[in-house]
């Protein structure tokens, strides 16, 4: 907070002393840092700057001052406007960002989150101001890498705006994209139509419906003319008019998926209900969510267009408290309802009373507390002391068709779903060391499940004991866009023009000329022929260069020996690395040369580990056990 109110000081003094424009193309030249204002008049006809009163601007005059007005745009110290000048790029999204709502104090903690999210992207263009509009436009989905790569790059950003490209902006900042894309076949009512390229036709003619844009006259739209500022002002303004977004943060107090409401007070206590539709984008810290995974207890900003919720963003993790245990039973007394659970990191029962809007569910389905059993595992938010949400499932339960959405490997194993029932989609779940894991009917170990893999859960008091899981093969040939070198590598291919993610497990197969490589000796554009078993690359076959090898010591922090981890902190790190082995594969000795197994490695020990680097994931083929 304090940096944004430092931020917009700075501002509004520049704005005294320098030349304004629409945003700041230098250090010495920005523009204001107002919040947006929802429109609530029509446009200010009176005159704010001297060189918009003739006949020429007539049509955007008001618009001009209406705009100026809000806070958006600005003139020059000599109180002209240059409605003929044109609209750089980055001022034109930095525009539109605030016209979304990047400047509103609602959203200081979003934009705080977009930051984090975001700005390792972001510094690669070297922004010397508009940072926070873009990490609010890749927060929001309005903008994307390859769209910075197009309007941002090298001396992208201070090229003039086209007007094909303020359609496309203006269709992503009113949430229109969607069905902008939707629509096939599309035919532009403009005598230039074959201008237009062809990714944007869609985009001008959303722009165009919605009353946005119109043509330059003579039935022409003129789609690689440069925007000028008088354009933008208005073509801004109507944005603004026809988005009516309004921003509240309140805190959420209950979530009712049954029908679709969503309970929130704000700061002096006053609540609210808003009714969300599966149009309604939820996000909890950046990640998009269910309405049924939202918390009690969390802030949230939850942004609507007229009486529609366009959108709920939480810029909080935690409710006041939130308890997972076994339920033991419930009481009333003087008709205030109280429940008694035993918490799993405590020996002791504790009660808490039920808040009188209290939201329960139980195996995904509204419940009532009467719905609970002796034993029941539970999930209790605490707000104000009271608990303001009970969800719960019985002692076993089994979770039919539901798709692994990732997977956490450590010293702890857990797996994430994804699901048709708001109930289990996204939950996380820990898995037992002795999982019983079998897949396409054969008996399997851990390493084999994927993201992606169709699979039946079985689980006792919430930990997955026992893993069915269904896969499709498939062999795809692309050229290589990206590759993420880590724990958990990622490769993105590009396959008849299309985008594809994929995981890359550590048991990867790979071949490059025939020989087995790393991940290491791959390069961006490489052509590689993928096998590719769920939503994971099981071998890749390539044309390419290069070895990698390695190796670690430190000591012993944890041990998988199920799924084959060793964590190793070396020494002078306080992080610990991992190293996957596994007996028959891996040798593990002593000093003393006496041979051993990975269950006779024990937390403490100090190891010395060789080994290759396989898929971003270190491979031990010798484990001395340096000290007993």
């Amino acid at each position: 907070m304090k940096r944004v109110i430092k931020t917009a000081s700075a501002i509004l003094l520049a704005l005294a002393m320098t030349t304004p424009a629409f945003a700041a193309p230098t250090d010495t030249d920005t523009t204001t840092d107002t919040p947006i204002a929802t429109p609530t008049a029509a446009p200010s006809t009176s005159t704010r700057f001297t060189d918009i009163n003739s006949e020429e601007f007539a049509w955007a005059k008001s618009y001009i001052n209406d705009m100026a007005g809000k806070g958006f745009i600005s003139g020059y110290e000599d109180n002209t406007f240059r409605p003929d000048n044109d609209v750089t790029r980055l001022e034109a999204l930095s525009l539109f960002a605030r016209a979304m709502g990047s400047n509103d104090s609602a959203n200081t903690e979003l934009l705080e989150i977009a930051h984090d999210k975001f700005d390792s992207v972001i510094k690669e263009y070297g922004l010397k101001w508009g940072t926070d509009e873009i990490a609010y436009l890749m927060y929001k989905g309005a903008l994307k890498k390859t769209d910075l790569d197009t309007y941002l790059k090298d001396d992208e950003k201070d090229t003039p705006m086209k007007r094909y490209e303020a359609a496309i902006i203006i269709t992503k900042a009113m949430g229109g994209e969607e069905k902008a894309l939707s629509e096939l076949g599309v035919v532009l009512d403009y005598t230039d139509a074959r201008e237009v390229p062809s990714n944007a036709i869609q985009y001008v003619s959303y722009a165009t419906d919605a009353g946005i844009m119109e043509g330059m006259g003579e039935g022409l739209f003129s789609p690689n003319t440069a925007v000028k500022r008088s354009q933008m002002a208005v073509m801004l303004s109507r944005t603004v008019d026809k988005t009516n977004y309004t921003f509240e943060k309140n805190k959420i107090t209950a979530v009712d998926t049954e029908n679709k409401t969503i309970t929130a007070t704000n700061s002096k206590g006053k609540e609210t209900q808003y009714t969300y539709t599966d149009s309604t984008v939820i996000k909890s810290l950046g990640d998009e969510i269910q309405a049924s995974r939202l918390v009690s207890g969390v802030e949230a900003v939850f942004v609507k267009s007229g009486n529609t919720l366009v959108s709920v963003d939480t810029v909080s993790s935690e409710p006041d408290r939130t308890i997972t245990g076994r339920f033991v039973n419930s009481s009333v007394k003087s008709g205030v309802v109280s429940i008694k659970i035993k918490p799993d990191d405590s020996e002791e029962n504790e009660t808490y009373e039920c808040a009188s809007n209290i939201s329960v569910t139980y195996d995904g389905s509204p419940a009532t507390v009467r719905s609970f059993a002796d034993g029941d595992v539970v999930t209790v938010n605490l707000v104000n002391g009271k608990i303001a949400s009970l969800a719960g499932e019985s002692k076993t339960t089994t979770i039919s068709g539901a798709t692994i959405e990732d997977m956490e490997i450590g010293d702890d194993i857990k797996i994430t779903i994804s699901h048709g029932n708001d109930a289990y989609n996204g939950k996380t779940y820990a898995v037992s060391s002795d999982v019983v894991v079998k897949k396409n009917t054969s008996t399997v170990d851990l390493s084999s499940i994927y993201k992606g893999d169709k699979v039946t859960l079985t689980l006792k008091y919430g930990v997955i004991t026992q893993i069915n899981a269904t896969s499709s093969t498939k062999v795809i040939e692309g050229t290589i866009q990206s590759l993420t070198i880590a724990t958990k590598s990622i490769m993105v291919v590009k396959v008849d023009n299309k985008e594809q993610t994929y995981e890359i497990p550590s048991g990867v197969q790979i071949l490059i000329n025939g020989e087995e490589k790393t991940l290491y000796d791959f390069r961006v554009g490489d052509i590689v022929k993928l096998t590719v078993e769920s939503d994971a690359i099981t071998k890749i076959v390539a044309t390419s260069t290069q070895e990698s090898s390695g190796s670690m010591s430190g000591v012993v922090t944890g041990i998988n020996t199920s799924y084959g981890v060793i964590s190793v902190q070396p020494e002078g790190s306080t992080d610990s690395k991992q190293a996957f082995c596994k007996d028959g594969n891996t040798t593990f000795v002593t000093a003393a040369g006496i041979a051993k197994k990975m269950k006779d490695i024990k937390v403490g020990q100090k190891v010395e580990i060789k080994g290759t680097i396989s898929g971003g994931v270190f491979i031990g083929k010798l484990v001395v056990i340096v000290s007993e």
